[in-house]
């Protein structure tokens, strides 16, 4: 691709789509070979940058008509489509969740009470990082969905939700970054073998110039956040290209924003990304579409190593139905020399010691000193799936327990709503006994669902640390609270 102005520039892509293309070809160029992959368990990003009024929202989303529509539902109907003719051989299950990066603030778009309620009421999505430098969202909502018009409906309740400002330049431009995010978790129905991958389809805010704009007030704010996050994004594009081309610069900025921190994985990490450059073809914004040709082709000298993500979840199970056994090939292989009998009292030794009923354990020789090791090394695993299973149940039932005491906060508010219009109106004596009746109950309901809440937490804390779990206990405190 050549642009003429004082000097004749080369760029250099994979694909450059004329205006004249239709959103079918777009996707098919653009994104079905990302899900493709997606759906054998590697992780996919496709995201559109470029100057506002330039095509990102167009390309992404599509116009109101269905045979325009763009390439997040497109990619939504040939999912679908993929897990029908594959129902045979894999099963599949899928999670959508939705969130926009606004003035660097991350929010759900996937929340129905953002429906009616204004954005600084909203719940902010944190981000937290772990000792493996994986990046996990707090107060963001996933959904399950087993049917395509499930995705579609929560797509457009997304988008109805998405904060939106015009601008002069374009009247439906969106003064945020949104991220559509699609979890694969897939199961070879002829294997125990299983993965689990990502897809993030975002659509970027439109870089522009604050002065040929000709916006003021809430929007030049805006415009600077959308400039700085975009700004920062390129510096990590740059980082990363110093790092592969001479190995000597380390440190990536990523933190530096909000949407880099997101979008981190995809960028440098274990994912194939695809970036969608939209330039405008007018002469009078011939600057804007050269910076938009030079950070697209610094993005495509990129070169992610990206491999399918395999959950050993089923490899968990098969040991623990086998009683911890140690009978596989590759340990009969590398213990063979070892006697059956010797194994098993090895195992139990090994057993015995971890709970502390052993203090000693006894070896012949090095064989059977790996041996031991391997052991705990299996017992260990067996005994941390065990422990996350259980505090991710324990998390779910906070999740219902903050639910039903929500509701219920609702209707003591409707109850006190209503006896106070009954004092004012002097009803008689027994409804307002009766109405008081169903406030003192419902307080009561508040308050032990406040104290069950209480005392899950302290139980939680408590198993912080700990190896061996109590297994079963707090699904028992869980059923003895709801019989009371």
């Amino acid at each position: 691709m050549k642009v003429y102005c004082r000097d004749i520039m080369d760029f250099n892509f994979t694909q450059v789509l004329s205006e004249d293309v239709s959103q079918e070809q777009v996707f098919n160029k653009v994104a079905k070979p990302v899900v493709d992959n997606c759906m054998q368990g590697f992780n996919g990003t496709v995201f559109a940058y470029g100057q506002t009024g330039s095509g990102k929202t167009y390309t992404m989303n599509g116009s109101e008509t269905w045979q325009d529509r763009g390439i997040i539902p497109r990619t939504i109907s040939y999912i679908y489509d993929q897990i029908e003719a594959r129902q045979d051989d894999i099963e599949f299950n899928l999670y959508i969740s939705f969130m926009e990066i606004y003035n660097e603030n991350a929010y759900d778009l996937l929340d129905h009470r953002h429906l009616d309620s204004p954005l600084e009421s909203w719940n902010k999505i944190n981000l937290m990082e772990d000792d493996f430098g994986n990046i996990h969202l707090k107060n963001v909502s996933v959904h399950s969905c087993s049917e395509e018009q499930q995705c579609i409906d929560l797509l457009m309740m997304g988008s109805f939700i998405r904060q939106v400002s015009s601008t002069p330049m374009n009247q439906s431009s969106s003064r945020s970054h949104a991220v559509f995010t699609i979890t694969f978790e897939g199961k070879q129905k002829n294997s125990e073998m299983q993965f689990i991958s990502k897809l993030h389809l975002v659509d970027l805010a439109g870089s522009e110039r604050i002065q040929k704009s000709n916006i003021d007030g809430q929007l030049v704010n805006e415009a600077k956040y959308i400039n700085l996050s975009l700004t920062y994004l390129e510096q990590v594009i740059l980082a990363l290209n110093d790092k592969q081309k001479n190995g000597q610069r380390q440190h990536i900025p990523y933190r530096n924003s909000l949407m880099t921190t997101i979008l981190k994985d995809s960028l440098g990490g274990n994912c194939q990304t695809v970036m969608v450059a939209t330039a405008s073809a007018e002469l009078q914004n011939y600057e804007e579409t050269i910076s938009t040709l030079r950070f697209s082709q610094r993005v495509g000298q990129l070169e992610n190593e990206f491999n399918a993500l395999i959950d050993g979840k089923p490899v968990f199970y098969t040991t623990n139905n086998q009683n911890n056994s140690i009978n596989d090939e590759n340990i009969q292989m590398d213990f063979s020399g070892i006697p059956e009998q010797n194994r098993k009292k090895l195992q139990k030794y090994v057993e015995n010691f971890l709970n502390e009923k052993e203090t000693d354990i006894p070896i012949q020789n090095l064989q059977e000193s790996k041996l031991c090791f391997h052991l705990m090394k299996n017992i260990y695993n067996i005994r941390m799936k065990e422990y996350v299973t259980e505090l991710t149940y324990i998390s779910e039932k906070l999740y219902s327990y903050d639910e039903l005491l929500s509701q219920k906060q609702v209707v003591i508010a409707d109850e006190q709503s209503k006896l106070h219009q009954l004092d004012q109106q002097n009803h008689n004596q027994n409804n307002g006994i009766n109405n008081s009746s169903q406030y003192d109950q419902l307080n009561k309901d508040n308050e032990k669902y406040q104290k069950a809440i209480q005392q899950i937490e302290k139980m939680a804390e408590q198993k912080k640390g700990k190896i061996v779990p109590s297994k079963g206990k707090y699904l028992y405190l869980y059923q003895d609270d709801i019989k009371k």
